[in-house]
């Protein structure tokens, strides 16, 4: 009897850690930090600098180094492994990450995923490209840091400037208004004052008449009158013909 008993519990002890041991690899979206285990991988995840997914990936040859692509992230040797690097502007890819988003800067259609720009490029590729200005995305890229400039509040992360602004849909928003460590401060279009106009006087000389002048007789003498209202004469300097002003 002792023996059917003790059993029945190591029966029951291991049939209620199997059905805790499946429960717990059924749950949706978990992962282990760093190796990038489970069904759903969460896009604001960022992995570690010195971590390495070991899951297929994309070898992609730029710049005289073989860069390893994998889910969005590019990684590059690193003594005997890989490692997690910003992907250089320049390197492409033939299919964005999903999970990406477009926008349009101008009539430029322009994709963001996680940091990384991108933009079309010929043979049906994407190409890393430098944050466009005016570029808006719903998050900051990683590692983004608050900085203050003038007084008002940035986000900064390898020289792109991000401006947080609040959109008609009352929700949060980041606008590129700088990029390559330069601040546009001023979106502001201002057009360059045109210097004073200086009114000719009497006694200047030029080698040309104003446009739409016409020739006029006064007192017996042939003078020229611009459509601004004053009157040139014709006068011989050094062998050249120049017109004098002579009143108004």
């Amino acid at each position: 009897m002792k023996t059917k008993f003790y059993l029945s519990v190591v029966v029951i002890f291991l049939t209620a850690f199997l059905v805790v041991a499946a429960d717990s690899f059924a749950q949706p979206g978990r992962y282990r930090r760093g190796y990038g285990y489970g069904r759903h991988y969460s896009p604001r995840y960022y992995p570690q600098r010195n971590y390495y997914y070991n899951q297929p990936y994309v070898s992609i040859r730029f710049g005289g180094i073989h860069y390893r692509y994998q889910r969005g992230y590019y990684y590059r040797p690193y003594g005997a492994t890989f490692q997690f690097v910003i992907p250089p502007v320049g390197i492409r890819i033939s299919t964005l990450p999903p999970g990406y988003r477009s926008f349009y800067v101008g009539p430029v259609p322009y994709y963001y995923y996680h940091g990384t720009y991108y933009r079309s490029y010929e043979g049906n590729q994407y190409e890393v490209i430098v944050p466009p200005l005016g570029a808006v995305v719903d998050e900051l890229p990683p590692g983004a840091k608050v900085t203050v400039i003038d007084g008002a509040k940035y986000y900064e992360l390898n020289g792109t400037y991000y401006k947080e602004e609040v959109n008609a849909d009352n929700e949060l928003e980041y606008i590129v208004v700088g990029t390559d460590g330069v601040l546009n401060t001023d979106n502001s279009t201002t057009e360059t004052e045109a210097p004073a106009k200086v009114e000719p006087v009497v006694g200047d000389r030029f080698d040309a008449l104003p446009a739409d002048s016409k020739a006029v007789v006064i007192k017996g003498e042939k003078l020229y009158l611009s459509p601004g209202g004053l009157y040139y004469k014709e006068v011989t300097e050094g062998g050249q013909i120049l017109y004098e002003v002579v009143g108004k």
